[in-house]
């Protein structure tokens, strides 16, 4: 009998990202309806990342109060709401404030399901179940991207945006089904700013979150504005095969089912460093003016930047001690910031040298987090004392 809890957060990922980046398939249709402007484009991705970056910090602390599970169904539900009101958006403006309604309402599920798994499984345990959620979250952005470029190809944006309401119902429905309470309640604090500032004066935390903002920001970025490169000779593509370009995520589920091992075995920094230099690789590959060859360089790319997903979240929720739901809010916060600039900072770039001026900048901030990952990614000499015991680290060995 499969394990339903397992699913439910397999579910959850999903849930937590299949609206959130499916307009960078709708790119090509989105800058014409918005009289040819990259910018304001990238603005409509970047305003559910902004919602979420927003909302981050609260989910956490709400989860504290009300339990874990009751504020990730709660969100799994609401989001549909701003979810059908793009659907319905007849203007930018109203297109926008949807996405970043939608935003709000996501942290209480993905922040708070990794504090979920930080809590109802055993620390190593909990790496391998993270690499599940985040390839889950894979699994979700993939399905997002590609019904709505399907739809949207024959049907128009609007539908496409109507499609995945419909879907985002039917995950919050499962969800409710099969995620069961937390056995371990949170034990909420009286001083909700004070347990913010102790995390913020944890350096190796404030460290985490920095890479966080890096790992979103070349996510975005990289997805974002290839699809625009795409879209022009020699390459041409329209919507649909678009989104199609979308299935090198599923590669992204292989590298994190995987990650928990390589967590336990070789440590968060080298995880970090390691995929980024993947990435910077699969940036190379990417200027060929070959379609298989940008097709494989965004297979790696993808595969490389979730497994260092994996292992900066995984970090988080260990570190953290009993503070991780709002510990994984922050961690989130900066996260979606980082998207949230992803998105709109490399247009001037774009605008000047085009793809391989954004693949220059993406090089550069990965040279950045691994800098960080290094600096940051261990126990703090004094860790709070309410954190774990640490887990092997760098050169430990799986269980």
């Amino acid at each position: 009998m499969p394990d339903r809890r397992r699913l439910a957060v397999i579910l959850a990922g999903a849930a937590a990202f299949f609206s959130l980046y499916a307009p960078q398939s709708l790119m090509p249709l989105l800058r014409a309806w918005l009289g040819d402007s990259a910018a304001l484009a990238g603005t409509i991705v970047s305003a559910g990342t902004l919602g979420v970056a927003f909302a981050a910090p609260f989910a956490g602390l709400l989860a504290d109060r009300i339990g874990r599970r009751r504020v990730i169904v709660l969100a799994a539900f609401a989001v549909c709401l701003p979810s059908l009101g793009a659907a319905l958006a007849q203007t930018p403006e109203q297109l926008i404030a949807a996405r970043f309604v939608q935003g709000i309402f996501l942290p209480g599920i993905f922040a708070v399901t990794v504090a979920y798994i930080g809590s109802e499984w055993p620390a190593a345990e909990a790496r391998q179940v993270t690499g599940l959620y985040v390839a889950g979250t894979i699994g979700g952005g993939f399905c997002g991207r590609v019904l709505s470029g399907m739809v949207s190809e024959f049907a128009g944006f609007h539908w496409g945006f109507a499609a995945l309401a419909l879907i985002q119902l039917g995950l919050a429905i499962a969800i409710r089904a099969w995620l069961p309470a937390e056995t371990q309640p949170a034990r909420p604090s009286a001083r909700p700013l004070v347990t913010m500032r102790r995390l913020l004066a944890h350096r190796e935390l404030r460290g985490a979150y920095a890479v966080g903002f890096t790992l979103l920001f070349a996510l975005i970025a990289g997805f974002t504005y290839i699809t625009l490169r795409l879209a022009q000779a020699p390459f041409s593509l329209g919507p649909a095969a678009m989104s199609s370009i979308f299935t090198v995520y599923l590669f992204g589920i292989f590298a994190t089912s995987y990650s928990g091992r390589l967590l336990n075995r070789y440590g968060h920094a080298r995880v970090l460093a390691l995929s980024w230099l993947a990435v910077i690789a699969s940036l190379l590959l990417s200027l060929l003016p070959s379609l298989p060859a940008v097709v494989a360089a965004l297979a790696l790319f993808s595969a490389s930047l979730f497994s260092a997903q994996a292992a900066a979240t995984s970090f988080v929720a260990e570190a953290s001690g009993e503070a991780r739901a709002p510990s994984v809010g922050l961690y989130v916060t900066c996260y979606y910031l980082g998207g949230s600039v992803g998105g709109v900072l490399p247009a001037a770039i774009w605008a000047h040298a085009g793809w391989s001026g954004v693949a220059g900048m993406i090089a550069l901030v990965g040279a950045i987090s691994v800098a960080l990952g290094f600096r940051s990614f261990r126990f703090a000499s004094r860790p709070p004392k309410d954190a774990p015991s640490p887990l092997p680290a760098a050169g430990g060995t799986a269980p």
